[in-house]
């Protein structure tokens, strides 16, 4: 009932965020107190990993996930809907993964003793992307509710028409693009919050394993750099999209108010 149609990782989030949530359940804990503890967990996460416990913090980011499961099953258990807990779990998104990495980018940098400013530099823009791709999906919307909303007549949207369906499916050959686009999508995945913890767990793992003792992190450095590149990459692209459809976007928000 309370894991129907719902988003997060079926299995990373969903299979221990619902025992839980049975535990929270008779107590007096709300969703909104749920929602305020995954963030200043998350936050924590950073600060903790910044200090150089990276197992503990990836522990405590995997925890602020698991929460981030937690209020919404909280709410739809007991029907108490609110819009301030909508509004921390949009603080949650925008803020904590963004703070996280920049924690993990001073503790594998090494700030509090020899920095390698390189790699400073490079994974603080990472997270900057990180926070700025959150914000920069909701962008339209906002856009929708102040300006266009209140001064409909000084923009010239067109008329919403949604794309055409295709009839039939077409079976590609193998080719260079097609994998490239695939390998893309794969690196896109891997900026979800959960597929990012493993990605860290499996590569600190690796690295006590088989560089125990070697200075500056020589594996979680290397997934910084590749985390930080491609998020800058994917936000420019995604706002290069967002202004080529920007006035669609509108268009279909206003088709939905008016059939409301």
């Amino acid at each position: 009932m309370l894991q129907t149609n719902v988003l997060g990782h079926p299995i990373l989030q969903r299979v221990p965020s619902i025992y839980l949530t049975r535990l929270l359940l008779p107590t007096p804990v709300t969703s909104i107190q749920v929602s305020a503890a995954m963030i200043v967990v998350g936050v924590s996460a950073g600060a903790v990993i910044a200090l150089g416990y990276i197992w503990a913090g990836l522990a405590l980011i995997y925890l602020s996930l698991v929460l981030d499961a937690v209020d919404g099953e909280i709410v739809r258990y007991k029907k108490n809907y609110s819009v301030r807990g909508v509004y921390l779990d949009l603080v949650n998104h925008i803020v904590v993964f963004g703070a996280f990495f920049f924690g993990l980018t001073v503790g594998v940098s090494e700030a509090w003793s020899v920095p390698n400013i390189p790699l400073l530099i490079v994974g603080s823009l990472g997270a900057l992307a990180m926070v700025m791709r959150r914000a920069n999906g909701d962008l339209y919307r906002i856009i929708f509710v102040r300006p266009y909303r209140e001064r409909p007549e000084i923009f010239k949207i067109p008329p919403h028409t949604p794309a055409a369906g295709r009839t039939e499916a077409v079976q590609e050959s193998f080719s260079l693009r097609r994998f490239v686009r695939f390998l893309l999508w794969c690196a896109h995945e891997l900026h979800e919050g959960g597929y990012l913890i493993v990605t860290l767990v499996v590569a600190y793992g690796a690295e006590v394993l088989l560089f125990g003792g070697v200075p500056h992190h020589p594996v979680l450095s290397w997934v910084i750099v590749v985390y930080a590149v491609t998020s800058c990459v994917y936000l420019a692209r995604e706002i290069a999209s967002e202004f080529r459809l920007i006035e669609g976007r509108l268009a279909a928000l206003d088709d939905r108010f008016q059939l409301k």
